[in-house]
């Protein structure tokens, strides 16, 4: 079986949180102007400051939680900084910077895997060939000794002006680096590198590729997983190569039980690169039994599965009502090698329908490309696939299983709501999870089950007065969110769990 021996390790959605990497807002985000939405990816002009006030709610909370003993430093410079104007905690790259070894930062792990000069130059030449940078520039970055001044550069495109100099931007801002949830999933012990849709977002590809090579996989990159396009891929003609196109989103793959993958096919995740994960999964060593794929419509408001479901207890969801029972067909005999044209086949409607393909690996024999994995049977809709998950996989009596719909599932709010990440939640612990302020009649949803909900200011407010973080079950904390969610993310798509205790 896989072992966790280095500190990486995740088999469920729900288990302890240990370790996570988050990327706080950067100076790119302040680049983005209205003609370029499209290109980046968001919908709105955000106020970086406010931003990160916001975002600061998010890391005080998950140091709460995962690290506390840097709270108290945390709280020091606070103090200071109201006083004396020093430096913001953090930020990472400056000396204030807390540096948990818990609460990882991407560009702080950047900054240290530049420290070794061959990967630095090998980083800088790799980025400057996808930008299609002039020499001059991969030069300047060439000769740039200070890490931390590299990795802010390497992130967010811009060299700081010097002199009362105008700032010089070099590359595009990559604006949707905060969410680390869509950069790589750990699977078990593995890392499986995402490979994004879109041009905005293929720099945090190369990122985190270098981050699993020479910091978390250094001496272990057979722990990489990598899906790719066939070798023989650039041969074939234009509308085969979009057939058999690659992009994998960690949004879209949940590690959801020891036994269990979700993989979503989504406008972010190709059907492709569904296929080749199945097949890649199946062929390893990780105690994966069943694979579920979920097909969702190719929608802006719904670009991740993570954006319509999340667990928040083994017997507790919160979901998107629209696609609970949705039509799912699932044939009772489907070979693997056809999978792919199954999800193309229905990919491109237009139509709110839920597909779900259920695959079993075979144990009694070594696991085959072409051989049939498919699950017999049918299932109505997403929420009974939810259902399955708590009574089959984690054993609960189907009465005690809760679904907590988006807007309490009443239209305009559910639709409103999800919109605002209603649905996308992280869970701290089994039970406690982070969502968003503004989504009151989820936040209302949740109460009615029974649910204690708080604001991130309250529940600092009890942590201070000594009341332990661990101690909380069945909670919904919010986190201020009026500039977070115009990025369209909630707190789910802003968190890479790497290390969770194992559900047992």
């Amino acid at each position: 079986m896989p072992s966790d021996t280095n500190g990486l390790y995740i088999d469920s959605e729900i288990g302890s949180l240990r370790k996570i990497l988050i990327h706080s807002p950067d100076g790119g985000i302040g680049k983005i102007i209205p003609s370029t939405f499209a290109d980046n990816l968001y919908d709105d002009i955000v106020h970086l400051k406010n931003m990160q006030k916001e975002y600061n709610h998010y890391v005080k909370l998950l140091l709460y939680f995962l690290d506390p003993d840097k709270i108290a430093y945390i709280n020091e410079y606070q103090k200071n900084s109201a006083i004396n104007k020093r430096g913001n905690c953090f930020i990472p790259g400056k000396k204030e910077y807390f540096n948990s070894d818990k609460v990882l930062e991407a560009q702080n792990l950047l900054e240290e895997i530049v420290k070794d000069e061959k990967v630095r130059l090998r980083l800088v030449s790799a980025i400057c060939s996808y930008e299609e940078s002039s020499f001059a520039i991969q030069q300047k970055l060439e000769a740039i000794e200070d890490p931390a001044y590299l990795a802010r550069v390497i992130i967010t495109g811009i060299l700081p002006s010097k002199e009362d100099r105008d700032e010089e931007y070099i590359f595009p801002p990559i604006p949707n680096f905060i969410f680390t949830r869509d950069i790589g999933i750990m699977i078990k012990d593995h890392i499986l590198l995402s490979r994004m849709a879109t041009t905005a977002r293929k720099r945090e590809s190369l990122i985190t590729k270098f981050l699993a090579l020479y910091y978390f996989f250094k001496d272990q990159p057979n722990k990489i997983i990598e899906i790719i396009e066939d070798c023989d891929f650039f041969l074939y003609e234009e509308l085969e190569r979009k057939q058999q196109f690659v992009s994998i989103e960690g949004g879209d793959i949940m590690m959801i039980h020891p036994k269990h993958l979700l993989i979503g096919c989504s406008e972010r995740t190709s059907p492709n690169a569904v296929n080749e994960m199945v097949h890649t999964i199946f062929s390893k060593e990780l105690g994966i039994e069943k694979i579920s794929v979920v097909k969702i419509p190719m929608k802006r408001a719904q670009m991740h599965i993570d954006t319509i479901f999340t667990q928040v207890k083994r017997n507790v969801w919160v979901m998107y009502g629209r696609y609970s029972e949705n039509i799912l067909k699932a044939e009772s005999s489907i070979k693997m090698s056809y999978l792919n044209k199954v999800m193309h086949s229905s990919f491109h409607n237009e139509i709110d329908e839920t597909e779900i393909l259920q695959f079993y690996k075979n144990e009694t024999e070594n696991y085959q490309r072409n051989k049939d994995y498919l699950v017999k049977g049918k299932l109505p809709g997403l929420e009974s696939l939810l259902r399955q998950i708590s009574e089959v996989d984690f054993g609960c009596a189907p009465d005690d299983v809760t679904i907590i719909y988006s807007g309490n599932n009443v239209f305009p709010h559910d639709d409103r709501e999800q919109w605002t990440d209603s649905c996308n939640v992280v869970a701290l612990k089994e039970g406690v999870v982070i969502g968003y302020d503004r989504n009151d009649r989820t936040s209302a949803a949740f109460k009615n089950v029974g649910f204690a909900v708080m604001t991130t200011t309250e529940a600092f407010e009890k942590f201070e007065k000594g009341l332990s973080p661990q101690s909380l079950e069945n909670t919904l904390i919010l986190l201020p969110s009026a500039e977070l969610s115009r990025a369209r993310g909630g707190s789910h798509c802003m968190s890479m769990p790497l290390l969770r205790d194992r559900i047992g």
